[in-house]
């Protein structure tokens, strides 16, 4: 195997590993947030889903720009 392919299956790793993170930590955050929100403020369920609305797109926010380069990069290869 040569250095090439053990550097991209390197940063494959990397990026799933990323990927993980950007999608579980701000929907479970802003999730336990708008259920702490609610319980303090006697709101169920109102924060709770405003909490999971602005975890889904933060995710999907930093998801599109951790994979925009690769997304781009292979249009410009293209041409």
């Amino acid at each position: 195997m040569s250095q090439k392919d053990t550097s991209k299956r390197f940063y494959a790793l990397s990026l799933a590993w990323q990927l993980g993170f950007l999608i579980s930590v701000p929907i479970g955050g802003f999730l336990f947030l708008g259920i702490l929100g609610d319980r303090f403020f006697h709101t169920q369920p109102t924060l709770l889903i405003v909490g999971l609305a602005v975890g889904l797109t933060v995710t999907v926010y930093e998801v599109y720009h951790l994979l925009a380069p690769l997304i781009y990069e292979d249009d410009n290869e293209e041409k």
